[in-house]
């Protein structure tokens, strides 16, 4: 992809996603700058359940698919982030993030976010309080699915 139509893509799906909830385009632009474009054919692993904290990245084309211990979660599209909560974490990933069609990523390098924090304090207290929001809703959803799993013991259907 053309780096004109990479930036024209990243500027159409940014402001769409919840970690970028709020954000002015002027930070955006200078976000932006600090992506680069990486592409996986359908099959390959972007990231591994139990791996080092890494990049984060942005989806502009394709399907993701992600899994833990080899079980499908959910697959994500176009305008998501994901891999962000390990590398914010300092932990190890939780899934695995595997291409599951041809798919174009924008990469957020780790390090942008740390460097966020010292170059733009503002940009990087939106981001992190966006990404706190996301984890919170995550953690609900998780109550839910234990509280079903409780109540499926408790009747005796596992």
């Amino acid at each position: 992809m053309s780096e004109d139509k990479l930036k024209k893509k990243i500027i159409e799906l940014l402001p769409k996603t919840s970690l970028f909830g709020g954000v002015e385009k002027v930070d955006l632009d200078s976000f932006i700058e600090t992506l680069s474009e990486r592409s996986y054919i359908a099959g390959e692993n972007i990231f591994e359940e139990g791996g080092s904290p890494g990049d984060s990245y942005l989806l502009l084309e394709g399907e993701v698919k992600l899994t833990v211990i080899g079980r499908r979660l959910f697959k994500i599209g176009p305008g998501r982030v994901f891999g962000i909560a390990s590398p914010l974490g300092i932990q190890k990933q939780i899934v695995t993030a595997t291409a599951d069609t041809d798919i174009v990523l924008a990469v957020i390098p780790k390090m942008t976010l740390y460097l966020l924090e010292k170059e733009n304090p503002r940009l990087f207290g939106k981001i992190i309080l966006n990404e706190a929001r996301d984890l919170a809703r995550a953690l609900k959803g998780m109550k839910e699915i234990i509280l079903d799993y409780i109540l499926m013991e408790e009747e005796g259907n596992l």
